[in-house]
């Protein structure tokens, strides 16, 4: 008994020094940091969560909404004649001896969801609410894949944000988290993306155009134009800022973080990506 005690203790340890060799926090990326991180919580951490899925019925591109206290958002487009869906996971982390609180707390969260056309565009709209009085606690992580993706609006807080394939601008806001938006089209609209102790990723097909406004404080700004022009004159420019122009574009993108990098990619296949971005 008190060797197989000893077997789990020594897991444990190891299951948490994984985490902490992967530079994990409570909300790691997707991939294996996320998993190990995750079974720690859920059996060490005493973290509890639920989930949900929604059917959206959906053709053509559409625009996404999404208004999340707090929590990782991902949106996706599937190409045509993908199903519509929205899948949820409430969380409650209140901790290790407070597991109970975490459990009752889910029925504090709610999502709601609907479709509505906005100027001549269908228009999903999620939000997330709690009325806990210890929001800090809890999250709700999105992911969301329909079809076609047109204009993608997110806020959040504490959570990572992933848009890949979009067709149209982006407007996101978020805190402690990376954003990292991809897409194979040529993006020409206008895109804001504001971060706080977090990374951004922007990440487009040639022929994309833009006048950039790119700030990362107490971090780097990294241009990689691969394929197109890009003329950066300004005098304000340096290792963490960038303020130039895309193939003579007009349309303003704003990437602005503190406490994390601009990473800006321009070329082809920029959805394809290894476990170190190229």
């Amino acid at each position: 008994m008190l060797r197989a005690n000893a077997i789990l203790f020594l897991c444990s340890l190891l299951i948490g020094a994984l985490a902490l060799a992967c530079g994990c926090t409570a909300n790691p990326r997707p991939g294996i940091a996320s998993g190990v991180v995750h079974a720690w919580n859920n059996t060490v951490g005493g973290h509890v969560h639920e989930n949900e899925s929604f059917l959206v019925p959906s053709t053509g591109v559409m625009n996404i909404e999404v208004d999340n206290f707090a929590g990782n958002v991902q949106v996706d487009a599937a190409g045509d004649g993908a199903t519509g869906s929205i899948d949820v996971v409430r969380r409650g982390t209140h901790g290790l001896g407070r597991q109970g609180e975490s459990e009752e707390s889910l029925k504090e969260l709610a999502v709601t969801y609907g479709v509505e056309d906005r100027a001549g565009h269908a228009t999903l709209i999620i939000k997330s609410t709690t009325t806990h009085a210890e929001p800090w606690f809890q999250s709700v992580d999105i992911e969301i894949t329909v079809p076609r993706l047109g204009v993608v609006v997110v806020r959040t807080s504490r959570g990572h944000v992933a848009i890949t394939n979009f067709e149209d601008g982006v407007d996101i806001e978020t805190t402690h988290g990376d954003v990292r938006v991809a897409t194979n089209a040529a993006i020409t609209s206008p895109s804001t993306i504001l971060n706080k102790d977090g990374s951004i990723d922007w990440r487009v097909a040639p022929k994309s155009t833009g006048t950039f406004e790119i700030e990362a404080v107490n971090g780097q700004a990294q241009i990689r134009v691969r394929d197109g022009v890009w003329l950066a004159t300004d005098r304000r420019n340096d290792s963490n800022s960038n303020y130039g122009r895309l193939n003579r574009g007009t349309n303003r993108v704003i990437l602005r973080t503190v406490d994390g990098d601009v990473r800006m990619y321009v070329g082809e296949s920029p959805t394809e990506m290894g476990t170190f971005i190229d």
